[in-house]
């Protein structure tokens, strides 16, 4: 069954949105394949195996978590409420993201604490929280595997997402887990690298993307502009 999830996304034309798409190796606009960066000292299949998941998700940080709609609510409704939300928002600023380690995967992060970024997501996940369908017991079985605190449980059954609230940090995913490869080291030099782009990275809009069936890759829908003066 689809899922629809809200993303920020670089704009399309952007150095960032670029580079995260190579680096990936797939644009999710145009849902082609690209040619993903050769890296010093890393064979391209082991990057390619490397990104897989990242890669089906497409370059971008997560505001609310794939979610399959209720029913009685569809797609216009959620975009709808989504451009009414997006005219409320002001552009938020990252001076100079950071490529990071987060558990055993890498990511591109801000260089410092951003409140502004922690409330937006927190409104998304609030604020679109009614076209939700509530998780499949499936879904929470899976999900419960993980390692997850009491107040990460806690979220995950009020939200449908752990990592939210004061558990939640932004950051566009770069690799998959590392820890089991000879090629961290290279593969964080070269993601240092790669994304050493010398200019900000701006919050100017939240993206749709939709997921057709469960597994498929992520397709980014539509860019929703932030238009509050």
């Amino acid at each position: 069954m689809s899922r629809y999830a809200l993303y920020f996304a670089p704009k399309q034309q952007s150095k960032w949105w670029q580079a995260g798409c190579q680096w990936l190796g797939r644009d999710p606009t145009s849902q082609r394949s690209l040619e993903q960066i050769r890296l010093p000292n890393v064979i391209p299949k082991v990057l390619q195996r490397l990104t897989t998941d990242a890669r089906r998700y497409g370059f971008h940080a997560t505001l609310k978590a794939p979610f399959r709609l209720a029913e009685r609510h569809g797609l216009g409704e959620l975009e709808q409420s989504l451009a009414a939300f997006c005219r409320r928002q002001k552009p938020i600023e990252i001076p100079s993201p950071q490529v990071e380690w987060i558990g055993n995967f890498l990511a591109l992060r801000p260089g410092d604490k951003n409140s502004a970024i922690h409330q937006l997501a927190m409104q998304c996940v609030s604020h679109f929280d009614y076209l939700r369908a509530p998780l499949r017991p499936e879904e929470l079985a899976r999900r419960q595997q993980q390692q997850l605190s009491a107040r990460q449980l806690r979220l995950l059954q009020h939200w449908g997402y752990p990592y939210t609230a004061e558990e939640y940090r932004f950051h566009m995913t770069l690799t998959d887990a590392l820890n089991n490869t000879d090629a961290a080291e290279a593969i964080e030099r070269g993601a240092r690298q790669h994304f050493d782009i010398g200019e900000p990275l701006i919050i100017h809009s939240i993206a749709l993307f939709y997921e057709a069936a469960s597994g498929d890759d992520f397709q980014l829908l539509r860019h929703y502009a932030f238009n509050a003066d």
